[in-house]
């Protein structure tokens, strides 16, 4: 699907991490038009794209960058993960975090074909199957 989501200025990233649901409009949709919005589980939710956005500095954290592969539904996904120190070892960050963005992103379909780069993909982990990280 591809739309729009109100984020309040929050990077998508943390909207998806603490949201029950997401309000979202479709691409085509009137946005004024207040049935137009449909409401998503985040939990049913396998990746996002989000629209670039630039954390401000005071906001940013020294991290470790860790190449993943991994399976999610009917895609493969490749990318880094920026993982805080000490975290290295634990990719999937289950408990507390299930959406990682990665960066330098590849998807494709589970057979490698049809592969789209982008720079910035979110994923829900508790849909992916870590084949390399």
């Amino acid at each position: 699907m591809d739309g729009f989501v109100r984020t309040a200025g929050e990077r998508l990233t943390d909207v998806l991490q603490h949201a029950d649901e997401l309000s979202v409009l479709p691409g085509e949709a009137d946005r004024d038009r207040p049935e137009a919005w449909i409401r998503i589980a985040v939990g049913q939710i396998l990746l996002v794209v989000p629209p670039p956005h630039v954390s401000p500095p005071e906001r940013r954290e020294s991290r470790e960058r860790q190449r993943v592969t991994l399976n999610i539904g009917d895609y493969r996904v490749t990318g880094i993960a920026h993982l805080r120190a000490g975290l290295e070892r634990d990719v999937y960050l289950r408990a507390t975090r299930p959406f990682l963005p990665l960066t330098e992103a590849t998807l494709a379909s589970a057979d490698g074909s049809n592969a789209v780069e982008y720079e910035v993909l979110i994923v829900n982990t508790r849909w992916a199957q870590f084949l390399e990280a």
